[in-house]
Protein backbone atom coordinates (compact mmCIF):
# COMPACT_ATOMS: atom_id res chain seq x y z
CA UNK A 1 0.00 0.00 0.00
CA UNK A 2 2.69 2.37 0.74
CA UNK A 3 4.42 1.77 -2.19
CA UNK A 4 1.38 2.48 -4.73
CA UNK A 5 1.07 6.03 -2.91
CA UNK A 6 4.43 6.56 -3.52
CA UNK A 7 4.28 5.91 -6.80
CA UNK A 8 1.29 7.88 -7.54
CA UNK A 9 2.72 10.69 -5.71
CA UNK A 10 5.96 10.61 -7.99
CA UNK A 11 3.91 10.69 -11.11
CA UNK A 12 1.43 12.89 -10.37
CA UNK A 13 4.90 15.23 -9.51
CA UNK A 14 6.35 14.62 -12.81
CA UNK A 15 2.98 15.56 -14.42
CA UNK A 16 3.07 19.05 -12.50
CA UNK A 17 7.07 19.17 -13.75
CA UNK A 18 6.41 18.74 -17.31
CA UNK A 19 3.20 21.46 -17.30
CA UNK A 20 5.93 23.79 -15.46
CA UNK A 21 8.09 23.30 -18.11
CA UNK A 22 5.59 23.48 -21.37
CA UNK A 23 4.56 26.88 -19.79
CA UNK A 24 8.10 28.09 -19.25
CA UNK A 25 8.97 27.31 -22.94
CA UNK A 26 6.14 28.67 -24.09
CA UNK A 27 6.81 32.85 -22.31
CA UNK A 28 10.09 32.02 -23.73
CA UNK A 29 11.76 34.94 -25.65
CA UNK A 30 12.44 33.18 -29.53
CA UNK A 31 12.11 35.46 -31.83
CA UNK A 32 15.26 36.93 -33.08
CA UNK A 33 15.89 40.75 -33.09
CA UNK A 34 15.52 42.47 -36.42
CA UNK A 35 17.82 45.40 -38.13
CA UNK A 36 17.12 48.44 -39.57
CA UNK A 37 18.96 50.59 -42.07
CA UNK A 38 18.97 53.91 -42.33
CA UNK A 39 21.06 55.23 -45.63
CA UNK A 40 24.39 57.19 -45.37
CA UNK A 41 27.19 58.54 -47.48
CA UNK A 42 30.10 56.70 -46.43
CA UNK A 43 32.43 55.32 -47.84
CA UNK A 44 34.93 53.28 -46.64
CA UNK A 45 38.80 53.70 -46.61
CA UNK A 46 41.80 53.02 -44.15
CA UNK A 47 40.61 55.59 -41.40
CA UNK A 48 36.77 53.97 -41.49
CA UNK A 49 36.43 52.72 -37.92
CA UNK A 50 33.85 50.29 -36.34
CA UNK A 51 31.69 52.84 -34.95
CA UNK A 52 31.52 54.99 -38.40
CA UNK A 53 30.26 51.95 -39.76
CA UNK A 54 27.15 51.65 -37.40
CA UNK A 55 25.71 54.60 -38.08
CA UNK A 56 22.49 54.98 -39.47
CA UNK A 57 21.86 50.88 -38.09
CA UNK A 58 19.20 50.30 -35.06
CA UNK A 59 17.92 46.49 -33.89
CA UNK A 60 14.82 46.39 -32.37
CA UNK A 61 13.37 43.37 -30.47
CA UNK A 62 9.79 42.55 -29.99
CA UNK A 63 10.19 41.94 -26.38
CA UNK A 64 13.55 43.65 -25.43
CA UNK A 65 13.26 46.74 -27.40
CA UNK A 66 15.86 48.95 -28.47
CA UNK A 67 19.16 47.00 -28.93
CA UNK A 68 21.10 49.19 -30.97
CA UNK A 69 23.81 49.66 -28.25
CA UNK A 70 24.70 45.61 -28.71
CA UNK A 71 25.47 45.87 -32.26
CA UNK A 72 28.80 44.64 -33.47
CA UNK A 73 30.61 44.53 -36.63
CA UNK A 74 32.25 41.17 -37.38
CA UNK A 75 33.92 41.58 -40.12
CA UNK A 76 34.61 43.69 -43.35
CA UNK A 77 35.15 41.86 -46.83
CA UNK A 78 36.79 43.84 -49.22
CA UNK A 79 35.78 43.46 -52.46
CA UNK A 80 38.60 45.07 -55.26
CA UNK A 81 37.54 44.49 -58.09
CA UNK A 82 33.39 45.77 -57.64
CA UNK A 83 35.29 48.56 -54.83
CA UNK A 84 33.12 47.45 -52.49
CA UNK A 85 33.78 46.74 -48.62
CA UNK A 86 30.76 44.19 -47.17
CA UNK A 87 30.37 44.88 -43.79
CA UNK A 88 28.83 41.97 -41.36
CA UNK A 89 26.57 43.20 -38.25
CA UNK A 90 25.51 40.95 -35.53
CA UNK A 91 23.14 41.51 -32.72
CA UNK A 92 21.99 39.46 -29.58
CA UNK A 93 18.82 40.16 -27.55
CA UNK A 94 18.98 39.23 -24.32
CA UNK A 95 17.51 35.54 -24.42
CA UNK A 96 20.41 34.82 -26.60
CA UNK A 97 18.38 35.13 -30.27
CA UNK A 98 20.78 36.50 -32.65
CA UNK A 99 20.61 38.49 -36.28
CA UNK A 100 23.10 38.69 -38.47
CA UNK A 101 22.81 40.92 -41.39
CA UNK A 102 25.21 42.31 -43.83
CA UNK A 103 25.66 45.74 -45.62
CA UNK A 104 27.46 47.09 -48.76
CA UNK A 105 29.73 50.36 -48.99
CA UNK A 106 31.45 51.73 -51.66
CA UNK A 107 35.09 51.70 -50.91
CA UNK A 108 38.00 53.54 -51.75
CA UNK A 109 40.64 50.76 -52.50
CA UNK A 110 43.50 52.92 -53.64
CA UNK A 111 43.38 54.60 -50.38
CA UNK A 112 43.19 50.89 -48.22
CA UNK A 113 46.21 49.79 -50.17
CA UNK A 114 48.58 52.71 -49.58
CA UNK A 115 47.75 53.51 -46.03
CA UNK A 116 46.11 49.96 -44.83
CA UNK A 117 43.20 49.34 -43.36
CA UNK A 118 41.92 50.65 -40.02
CA UNK A 119 41.03 47.09 -38.84
CA UNK A 120 44.12 45.22 -40.22
CA UNK A 121 46.48 47.55 -37.86
CA UNK A 122 44.37 46.94 -34.56
CA UNK A 123 44.21 43.28 -35.67
CA UNK A 124 48.29 43.38 -36.01
CA UNK A 125 48.30 44.95 -32.19
CA UNK A 126 45.96 42.08 -30.61
CA UNK A 127 48.20 39.52 -32.54
CA UNK A 128 52.28 40.59 -32.89
CA UNK A 129 54.32 38.49 -34.91
CA UNK A 130 56.02 36.16 -33.04
CA UNK A 131 60.08 34.93 -33.82
CA UNK A 132 59.66 31.87 -36.17
CA UNK A 133 63.17 30.57 -34.79
CA UNK A 134 62.60 27.95 -32.36
CA UNK A 135 63.35 29.07 -27.86
CA UNK A 136 64.96 26.00 -27.18
CA UNK A 137 67.86 25.17 -29.84
CA UNK A 138 69.86 23.09 -27.46
CA UNK A 139 73.11 25.10 -27.62
CA UNK A 140 75.13 25.97 -25.03
CA UNK A 141 74.28 28.08 -22.16
CA UNK A 142 75.54 30.21 -19.17
CA UNK A 143 74.00 29.14 -15.71
CA UNK A 144 73.28 31.35 -12.62
CA UNK A 145 76.45 30.55 -11.15
CA UNK A 146 78.76 31.51 -14.19
CA UNK A 147 79.28 28.07 -15.71
CA UNK A 148 79.09 26.81 -19.17
CA UNK A 149 76.35 24.20 -19.96
CA UNK A 150 75.18 21.92 -22.49
CA UNK A 151 71.32 22.45 -22.75
CA UNK A 152 71.64 18.19 -23.15
CA UNK A 153 73.15 18.03 -19.56
CA UNK A 154 71.97 16.19 -17.36
CA UNK A 155 68.09 17.52 -15.41
CA UNK A 156 69.13 20.92 -12.60
CA UNK A 157 66.97 21.97 -9.47
CA UNK A 158 66.77 25.24 -8.71
CA UNK A 159 66.70 26.06 -4.93
CA UNK A 160 65.06 28.00 -2.72
CA UNK A 161 67.52 31.04 -2.52
CA UNK A 162 67.79 30.79 -6.42
CA UNK A 163 71.09 28.63 -6.61
CA UNK A 164 71.23 26.05 -9.62
CA UNK A 165 72.23 22.72 -7.78
CA UNK A 166 72.97 19.98 -11.03
CA UNK A 167 72.23 16.39 -10.49
CA UNK A 168 75.05 13.91 -11.27
CA UNK A 169 74.99 10.50 -12.86
CA UNK A 170 75.12 7.93 -10.01
CA UNK A 171 73.71 10.48 -7.22
CA UNK A 172 70.47 8.98 -5.23
CA UNK A 173 68.91 11.25 -3.01
CA UNK A 174 68.23 9.78 0.93
CA UNK A 175 70.29 6.68 2.83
Amino acid sequence: MKGNLLGILFTVLSGVLIFLIVVAYGRSDRVAPEFRFSSVDLVYNSETKDNDLIVGVNAYDAKDGDLSGRIVVEKVVLNHEKETAVVYYAVADYSGNVTKQSRVFPADIADIDNNGDSSDMIEDELYPELPSEDIYSGEEFQTGDGQQSDSTDQPQTVGADGTVQGQQEGNTTGN
